[in-house]
Formats: C-alpha cells, sequence, structure tokens
C-alpha cells in the first residue's frame, strides 16, 4: 500500500505523461527491488521509493527535480551486498593467487605460465602458508575471504594491532607448516577507496603511516618476531577503488618509503576499477553541475573535510564527484546530494552516517 502510495506521488511530483509512467515505474520497481531496498541507512520502515518521493519534494522547480531524478536514472552506481559478497569471494583467485604464483615462480625460476605446476609446487604452498592476511576495516569482510580461500585461521587478522600472545600463536601454528619460518608476504584488504587520502597523507600520516610504522619499527608492535624483513613483500588490496586512488596511494608509499630510508617491493591494486569517465559525465552536464551546487549544506564541511580539495564541496569529499552508493553506507567521495545526513538542510536520497560524530 505503502509502495503503491509512493508511486503516485512520485508521478504527480514529476509531472509524468502516462507514457513517461509506463517507461519509468517499472524500472524503478525493479531496481528497488533487486538492490536499492537494501540501502542500511534507511529509517525504519523507509524503503527506496519513499525515499526518492521525500528527496524529489525538496527541490524547488520541476527542472531541478528532473536534474535530480537523471542523475538517478542515468548514473547512480549502487554496489548491493550481493554484489559486495561477490567480490570478496573472486579477491583470492583474481588478486592474491597470481601474486603468489609470481612469487614462487621466480624463485623457483620457472616460466609464470606454468600455472600448474607452480601450483603442485611445495614451494607454492609455503609462500601460501607464509602470507599474512590483514583487514584494514569492517569493510574488508575478512572472515567472508578466509572461508572463501580456506587459509588457516591463524594466518588472518582482522586489526594490525597484533598482541604478544597472538604473534606466538600464528608463529607457533605456521611452524607445525613450516619449520623456522616467519610471515613474509602481507596482504592489506580493505573495501573502498576514493581519494586514498584516508590512507595516505603527506608526512607519513594517514592509516598506512600508522601501519608501515608498526611493521618496520615499532619493537612491541607484534611484528618484529613474526615477519622475516629481509623477504617481505606488501600487497594492498581494495574491492572498490578509483584510479585517482590508486595512484595517490602509490604515490605516498614512495614518498613514505623515501622519507623512513626503507625499500620493499610493495602493490597497490584492486577488483573493481572506477576511472575519471565516471566522474566526466558528471561534471560536463551543466544542469547537473548547476543542480548539485545550489542543493548544498556547507556545514558538512568540517576539519576531516577540508583535508582533501573542497573548492567544489558538492562533489564530495576531495571533490571525487562520484555517484556511487554501498549498500551498508555512502562514501562521503560521492556527489553530496545523494549522502547529505538527515539532519541537514537538504536531505540525501541515501543519507550517510559518519565516522566522525560531534561529541
Amino acid at each position: 500500500m505503502r509502495t503503491t502510495l509512493a508511486e503516485t506521488l512520485l508521478t504527480k511530483i514529476m509531472e509524468w505523461t502516462p507514457d513517461e509512467i509506463d517507461c519509468e515505474r517499472p524500472l524503478l520497481q525493479a531496481m528497488a527491488n533487486l538492490k536499492w531496498n537494501e540501502y542500511q541507512q534507511f529509517a525504519p520502515g523507509t524503503r527506496f521509493l519513499e525515499s526518492l518521493v521525500k528527496w524529489l519534494q525538496q527541490f524547488n522547480s520541476l527542472e531541478d527535480k528532473k536534474s535530480a531524478y537523471k542523475l538517478v536514472r542515468e548514473h547512480l552506481i549502487f554496489v548491493s551486498s550481493e554484489q559486495m559478497a561477490h567480490l570478496v569471494d573472486i579477491l583470492f583467485s583474481e588478486k592474491v593467487n597470481p601474486l603468489l604464483i609470481k612469487k614462487t615462480a621466480a624463485e623457483k625460476r620457472l616460466a609464470s605460465y606454468l600455472v600448474t605446476k607452480i601450483l603442485n609446487d611445495l614451494a607454492y604452498e609455503n609462500n601460501l602458508r607464509m602470507s599474512l592476511f590483514i583487514g584494514l576495516s569492517d569493510g574488508s569482510r575478512i572472515d567472508q575471504f578466509r572461508r572463501g580461500a580456506y587459509l588457516n585461521n591463524e594466518q588472518v587478522i582482522s586489526t594490525y594491532d597484533i598482541s604478544p600472545e597472538k604473534v606466538k600463536d600464528m608463529l607457533d601454528n605456521l611452524e607445525k607448516d613450516v619449520p623456522g619460518a616467519k610471515f613474509k608476504t602481507i596482504f592489506l584488504i580493505d573495501d573502498f577507496t576514493a581519494s586514498g587520502k584516508t590512507f595516505c597523507r603527506s608526512g607519513g600520516r594517514g592509516k598506512l603511516g600508522k601501519i608501515f610504522k608498526k611493521i618496520f619499527f615499532e619493537e612491541n608492535s607484534g611484528f618484529k618476531s613474526a615477519v622475516d624483513f629481509d623477504k617481505i613483500e606488501v600487497h594492498i588490496l581494495f574491492y572498490i577503488a578509483t584510479s585517482d586512488a590508486i595512484d595517490n596511494i602509490t604515490a605516498g608509499i614512495t614518498e613514505w618509503k623515501e622519507e623512513n630510508g626503507i625499500e620493499f617491493p610493495c602493490t597497490v591494486n584492486c577488483l573493481l576499477l572506477i576511472d575519471d569517465t565516471t566522474k566526466n559525465k558528471i561534471i560536463e552536464d551543466a544542469a547537473i553541475m548547476s543542480f548539485i551546487s545550489r542543493y548544498f549544506d556547507d556545514t558538512v564541511v568540517d576539519e576531516h573535510y577540508k583535508k582533501g580539495k573542497h573548492e567544489l564541496p558538492y562533489l564530495g569529499f576531495n571533490e571525487c564527484g562520484l555517484p556511487l552508493v554501498l549498500n551498508h553506507n555512502s562514501p562521503n567521495n560521492s556527489i553530496a546530494i545523494f549522502w547529505l545526513p538527515a539532519d541537514k538542510k537538504y536531505k540525501g536520497l541515501f543519507p550517510r552516517i559518519s565516522r566522525h560524530r560531534e561529541k
């Protein structure tokens, strides 16, 4: 009943003709049922169509409403729970395993295309077992990743803060499989990055700077006894990332290594790469740019927001301009009118819950 009412209101708000109704309503119903209804930050009892109606009602003119609807209709990228689960399931086969095959091939002086021979070699099995997998956030779904890759529980951890007791358990367990071994490959896994600012900022700040400091310099971090520093490799893997973020993180890692006088192999990669094409389609549309600039609440521009570019803050944090929504939350790198919280002047279609709360 509520869905029927929402559809009626939507038709009235958008002033659709019968032909437009026949075209748009089935699409909205299908996409809402397929993905959009599962957004986890909707208010209790709210589904997508109700949120869409309330969202459109706040815009002043029919032209603004059409621009808003076009933004959803033509540009929205919504990553569902099922889609994210699929990315988690294929991360090992698509990104981790090729790295371990390449590493083993180099050690055994084999051509990397001799996959079956490499996989059947004890050196590959040992390289896999001497790999440490670290989840960098809840979004890494590290438990699901471990189960899908059939990894030993003592080589997968959900945080980079390792206690001495945990290190001892991990090394004792590793000793049973590979006597005298330590971990020589570290995989750092997270779900999403759009700007790379959270991970790398100048002066060694950011999440990766903290992790590298723990790994290479802190005597009591646990890594000192767990890692083979003569053979260490670090691979940073995301399920979803922009090309700008990959470039920024790679540059930040190079800067960190130069500042700290240390060298080690380190790569940054992802499964689903979002290039500049997505953003460019939006910024090249004058009507949409005018719309999103006028419906923006600048009270979201706080000290955290200002760590990125913010001359055009309505494009999201660091002006990433993404039309992206993840099922569990909207990234603040996305266009602001998609995620503005419910307590702001203008409300987002997929209101965001911020990591940084006011005290």
